[in-house]
C-alpha cells in the first residue's frame, strides 16, 4: 500500500492538477508523435519537452514514463526517450494487426453511418486536399488522422478507438516516409477514395468502406516496410 503521507513529504503525490497536466501533455505529445513531429531513432528529452510544450518537467516526465510503458517509446538514460527504430516485421505485425481491427471499425462505422458523418468527412477531405496541394505535410498528416477517426468514431466503441490510437502512436513517425513519391502515387492510382468512403457511409455500404480502409493500410504500411528494408540493405552493403 503507498504511504501518501510519505508520498506528500517527499514531494511526489499526484495532485488532481498534476494528473490533468500529465494527461494534457500525453494527448499533446501523443498527437506530435502521431503526426510525424518525431522521426524513427530521435531522441526525446524532458527538458527540450517541458520547454517545447511550456510545460513543467514533472507532468512531462509521467507522460513520457506512460508512453514508454505503452512500447510507443524506448527509455533511455539521462531522463530521455527514443522513437524505435521499427524493423521490417514488426511493420508488418502492425499492419496484420491495423488491417484486422480498422477495417472492422470501418464496417461497424458505415453501418451506423449518417448524413452528417458522411458531410464531416467531406469537410476533412476536402481540407486535406488544400494542405496537401500546398505541401503543407504538416497539417496534411494531421488531417490523415482526422479524417480517419471520425470515421472510427461513427462506430461508437470508445475501448475499440483507444486500441487504433494506440497503434497509430507506433505507426506515426513512419508517416513521413509516405511524403512525396508514395501520396504522389496514390493520388493519381486510386483516385478520391476518400469520397468513396463518405459515400459509403452514406449508402451504409460496409463492404465497400472497410475495402477502402483495407487498401491504404496495406499499401502504406507495405510501402514503409520496403523503405526500411532497403535502407537495412544498403547499410549492410556500407558495413
Amino acid at each position: 500500500m503507498i504511504d501518501q503521507n510519505k508520498e506528500a513529504r517527499g514531494g511526489n503525490l499526484i495532485t488532481p492538477t498534476t494528473a490533468v497536466l500529465r494527461d494534457q501533455v500525453y494527448d499533446r505529445l501523443g498527437a506530435l508523435i502521431r503526426g510525424g513531429h518525431f522521426s524513427p531513432g530521435e531522441k526525446i528529452t524532458i527538458r527540450d519537452l517541458a520547454k517545447n510544450l511550456s510545460m513543467s518537467p514533472t507532468p512531462v516526465r509521467e507522460a513520457l514514463y506512460r508512453l514508454i510503458s505503452e512500447g510507443v517509446l524506448q527509455g533511455e538514460v539521462n531522463r530521455s526517450a527514443v522513437v524505435p527504430l521499427l524493423m521490417p516485421e514488426q511493420i508488418a505485425e502492425l499492419k496484420d494487426i491495423r488491417l484486422h481491427i480498422e477495417c472492422f471499425a470501418a464496417e461497424r462505422a458505415a453501418l451506423k453511418g449518417t448524413p452528417e458523418t458522411a458531410d464531416a468527412l467531406r469537410k476533412t477531405s476536402e481540407k486535406l486536399k488544400t494542405a496537401r496541394a500546398a505541401g503543407d505535410r504538416r497539417t496534411d498528416i494531421a488531417l490523415v488522422y482526422k479524417f480517419q477517426f471520425e470515421l472510427y468514431a461513427a462506430c461508437s466503441m470508445p475501448d475499440l478507438i483507444r486500441i487504433i490510437n494506440s497503434l497509430w502512436l507506433k505507426t506515426g513517425p513512419y508517416l513521413n516516409l509516405l511524403y512525396p513519391h508514395y501520396i504522389a502515387s496514390i493520388s493519381a492510382g486510386r483516385g478520391d477514395w476518400r469520397e468513396r468512403i463518405a459515400s459509403g457511409v452514406e449508402k451504409r455500404d460496409a463492404a465497400a468502406v472497410a475495402e477502402e480502409i483495407r487498401l491504404d493500410i496495406d499499401q502504406a504500411l507495405t510501402y514503409i516496410s520496403s523503405i526500411i528494408t532497403a535502407a537495412a540493405l544498403l547499410n549492410q552493403t556500407r558495413g
